[in-house]
């Protein structure tokens, strides 16, 4: 996914940056090393921090830091040389009682101008068992209120400074700035009492208040996420058109006749999401949901209520998912909840013996099978469905676009539900999947037991050799996970899956210990997943692949090895394997985490279990491109929004953008000419399709 910059001033992006006065052939050539090349650039390379330049009275000073103070000079300079290095000294009052000395080095020149009863501020390193300053920026005469309260500090590079950016900027500025384009319509900027987007930059590269810089940031992000928002709104328009969709009947005893045969209450999130997909069903326009839960929150429970009302609307659904465990589980679920009702349900996998595949696929095109379970299977060409009006995609993540597109096809215009056990913050759903409509599971279904997490070092792996004992003493599984498949020089230090597998053989002599990795075949893969859930197999030693796609109520300890290597939602991911059953589960975490981000991962996993609230707090300790994968995942890069904290803003950038793009006025109207052209030349960017 591409996203258009802040404000694409079509003008100020086609004059070189050598057209600021100032700017030569070298300075520009640092300039582009910086990614600069137009006034555009330029004008849009915003400061990365701030020095606050406000003086402080001596009482606020830090015990250790970096101040500015407003003082007078009390005693004459005194310049001492060591070598080629000076050491000039003078004595400071501050809040005309407090006496302080100030210190510059390699600042000789200013001496002469260090006299009695003169007004400085300085802003340096206050040491304060010392009594001194370190002064690093020397300014003369009384300080004005808010004059040069914040110093922008800008990424720089070979051949160029940060203040000769600052310089650059600030002449561009002068040059140029009556020239930047207005994107945001008046409205817009009139209802959120937004400032210009000339202003905004201004006060960005300027600020003379902490006011002015909060409302730059507050203008310039909102118009990154509406400028973004937009463009996904657009797509949306788009694949609406190509995919219109139909109204599909759903009858009103849909639902309680579906409810009466479920074992449980749904929770109010799986009722709030099944609410939404049946309105999407009865509507003119395709479904394209994605339904989002933590792990064991019901979505299954979802997908099947909405393959049972477009059962009763008169069409089939299919349901694909990445494993073959976890599809025929989703076929036992179906049958026991659906077949009640009428539904007949098939599972068509790799694995379906031939003569038998013939025959269900007969009962497919028939339209007689009203719910196809499968795995990549269903795509081949010899699946054809009598009326496809429902595609389900479990673990959407796992499938590429051009798969997810080929089962669409084999339908007229089917609605899409997609399906994700992988929490993220609403932010990130918003960024990624703002053209879709998305429900979240966020609430635990009755019933569903907790899982205690302890961290614990490597030193006390008696312990857990302890609670494992315990466990399968009781009848029941464990699982233990490594961070690698082998020994290798590179990371010897890391217990590998297969060194773990012939210690835990020999430590639990008389119970069955497999292996699983990612470099056995899937046939072998197959193979001892069945054992395990079979229980066959007591404890399964294994990589990260059974992160997803296997349920097995009677396994109730995860063992977790180097636990630090992985990030939050992963670790979350892994413990969601256990807490299945009736028993009370255990996750242990093993290790000798150093560093602050680890540990907080950690203890984050230790005091809770909400998967939500867990990639919320993975978002703010690694930001968005690690917690998400940019590339993967086509997550844009934000230059002054913060995903981690603006997700207000993101909501609204995203109602406001929807609303727009849906009315006459915006197709129609000279004011909104700019954004349409932006669209216009947006649309052939490369855009995922769901």
């Amino acid at each position: 996914m591409t996203t258009s910059s802040p404000s694409s001033d079509a003008g100020l992006e086609q004059i070189p940056v050598e057209h600021v006065a100032g700017v030569g052939p070298a300075k520009a050539r640092a300039l582009r090393d910086l990614g600069i090349a137009s006034v555009h650039d330029l004008l849009h390379h915003y400061p990365f921090r701030y020095e606050d330049l406000r003086p402080l009275p001596f009482e606020a000073f830090p015990p250790n830091g970096r101040v500015t103070a407003q003082a007078v000079v009390e005693t004459p300079p005194r310049l001492r040389w060591h070598g080629r290095r000076s050491v000039l000294t003078a004595g400071l009052r501050v809040d005309d009682r407090h006496r302080i000395l100030g210190v510059w080095f390699n600042q000789h020149y200013l001496k002469p101008k260090l006299t009695e009863g003169t007004v400085v501020t300085v802003t340096g390193r206050w040491e304060a068992a010392a009594r001194r300053i370190i002064v690093s920026q020397t300014e003369w005469g009384i300080h004005a209120d808010g004059h040069r309260a914040f110093t922008p500090v800008y990424h720089a590079g070979q051949g160029i400074t940060s203040s000769q950016v600052e310089a650059c900027v600030r002449q561009a500025l002068h040059q140029f700035a009556d020239q930047l384009q207005e994107r945001l319509p008046q409205e817009l900027r009139d209802k959120y009492r937004l400032v210009s987007h000339a202003q905004a930059l201004r006060w960005i590269h300027a600020p003379a208040s902490a006011e002015q810089l909060r409302q730059a940031r507050r203008r310039l992000a909102f118009e990154e996420f509406f400028l973004f928002q937009l463009q996904l709104q657009w797509f949306r328009k788009q694949r609406q058109a190509r995919h219109p969709g139909e109204a599909r009947p759903v009858p009103d005893d849909a639902w309680p006749r579906f409810t009466a045969a479920l074992p449980a209450r749904m929770t109010g999130a799986q009722q709030r999401a099944c609410a939404e997909i049946l309105q999407d069903l009865r509507s003119e326009r395709a479904m394209t949901r994605l339904l989002q839960g933590d792990v064991g929150s019901g979505k299954t429970w979802v997908a099947l209520w909405a393959a049972y009302a477009v059962h009763r609307a008169g069409a089939q659904s299919a349901l694909m998912a990445p494993t073959e465990i976890l599809a025929e589980q989703h076929a036992a679920e179906a049958e026991r909840r659906l077949g009640p009702l009428g539904m007949r349900v098939c599972l068509l996998t790799g694995s379906v013996p031939d003569k038998e595949r013939q025959a269900r696929l007969r009962a497919i095109e028939a339209g007689d099978v009203h719910l196809v379970v499968g795995t990549h299977a269903l795509l081949t060409e010899s699946v054809r469905f009598a009326q496809l009006g429902l595609v389900i995609t479990d673990e959407q993540h796992r499938f590429g676009v051009a798969q997810r597109a080929l089962l669409r096809s084999k339908g007229r215009a089917p609605d899409v539900l997609m399906m994700s056990a992988t929490p993220i913050p609403r932010t990130l759903a918003l960024a990624v999947y703002g053209d879709l409509d998305v429900s979240m599971l966020n609430e635990r279904p009755p019933g569903r037991q907790p899982v205690d997490t302890v961290w614990v070092r490597p030193e006390k792996e008696a312990e857990v050799l302890r609670r494992v004992r315990q466990a399968l003493a009781r009848g029941e599984q464990a699982y233990i996970v490594a961070p690698l498949v082998e020994d290798s020089d590179k990371s010897a230090e890391l217990a590998s899956a297969t060194q773990l597998y012939e210690r835990f053989r020999e430590e639990l002599a008389g119970f069955t210990v497999g292996l699983l990795h990612g470099r056995m075949s899937p046939r072998d893969k197959d193979q001892v997943m069945r054992s395990f859930a079979s229980g066959e197999t007591q404890v399964l030693v294994s990589t990260t692949v059974i992160e997803v796609g296997i349920d097995v109520p009677n396994a109730t300890v995860m063992v977790i090895y180097h636990a630090e290597r992985f990030g939050l939602a992963q670790l979350h991911q892994l413990r969601g394997r256990v807490g299945r059953g009736q028993a009370r589960s255990l996750c242990i975490l093993v290790s000798d985490a150093t560093t602050e981000m680890a540990q907080a991962r950690l203890k984050t996993l230790c005091e809770t279990e909400d998967g939500f609230l867990i990639a919320e707090k993975d978002l703010e300790l690694r930001g968005p491109g690690e917690v998400f994968g940019i590339r993967q995942s086509g997550l844009p890069e934000f230059t002054v929004g913060d995903l981690a904290r603006d997700l207000r803003m993101m909501e609204v950038a995203r109602d406001e953008a929807r609303s727009l793009v849906e009315s006459r006025d915006f197709w129609l109207m000279p004011a909104y000419a700019p954004l349409r052209t932006m669209l216009v030349e947006q649309s052939g960017a490369e855009r995922v399709e769901t």
